[in-house]
C-alpha cells in the first residue's frame, strides 16, 4: 500500500502542477497599439448611371436591356390576369345565371396565375444566372481595387454602409471614400 501512495503522490503533484505551468506569462507592459484608419463605401452608389463606376453601370444596364423583352412579356401576363379578375368580379354580379362562366374564368385564372408564377421564377433564376456572368467579373475587381486603394492610403478597416443597414448608427462624412474610391476606379478603368 505505501508503494502505491508513493507512486501516486508523483502523478498527483503533476496534475496539479501542469495547469499551472500551462499558463502565459503576464508581462507589466501592454504592446501599444498605433489607432487605425476606418473608412466607409456606399456601394449602391457604384450603380448609379451618372456617378457611378462606369463598367459596372454598363454591365448593368446591358443586363437590363437583354432582359427587357422578358420583363415585358411578363408584364403583359400580369395584366392579363388583372384583366380576367375584373371579369369575374363583374361575372359574380349574379353568380346563379353565370356559375358556369364564372367556373371557367376561375380555372383560366389559376392556369394563367401558375404559368405566370412559373415563367417569373425562371425569368429570376436566368437572371441571377446571367447577372453573375456579366457582374461577377466586374464585382471581383472592384473588390480587389478596394483593397488597393484601402492599402495606398493605410486604411485598416472598409465598411460597406449599404450592407450595414440599421448597424451603421452615425458616422463622419469625411470617412465616407465613396466618391474618392470611384474617381479612383474610373480612371484605372475607363
Amino acid at each position: 500500500m505505501k508503494t502505491f501512495r508513493l507512486l501516486f503522490l508523483p502523478l498527483l503533484v503533476a496534475a496539479f502542477a501542469a495547469p499551472v505551468v500551462a499558463q502565459p506569462k503576464i508581462s507589466g507592459i501592454a504592446k501599444a497599439m498605433e489607432p487605425s484608419a476606418v473608412a466607409y463605401v456606399t456601394s449602391s452608389a457604384f450603380l448609379d448611371p451618372a456617378t457611378g463606376i462606369k463598367q459596372l453601370v454598363k454591365t448593368t444596364q446591358a443586363l437590363e436591356l437583354e432582359f427587357s423583352s422578358t420583363q415585358s412579356d411578363l408584364s403583359l401576363r400580369g395584366e392579363k390576369l388583372r384583366t380576367l379578375v375584373s371579369e369575374l368580379q363583374k361575372l359574380s354580379a349574379d353568380p346563379v345565371l353565370n356559375a358556369k362562366a364564372i367556373a371557367d374564368k376561375q380555372a383560366q385564372g389559376q392556369q394563367m396565375q401558375q404559368e405566370l408564377q412559373a415563367r417569373q421564377q425562371n425569368a429570376q433564376e436566368a437572371f441571377n444566372k446571367r447577372a453573375q456572368e456579366m457582374q461577377g467579373p466586374v464585382t471581383t475587381e472592384i473588390s480587389k481595387e478596394l483593397r488597393a486603394f484601402a492599402l495606398q492610403r493605410d486604411i485598416a478597416l472598409v465598411f460597406d454602409a449599404t450592407k450595414m443597414g440599421d448597424v451603421m448608427l452615425a458616422a463622419k462624412p469625411e470617412l465616407d471614400i465613396t466618391a474618392e474610391f470611384i474617381g479612383y476606379y474610373n480612371a484605372k478603368h475607363p
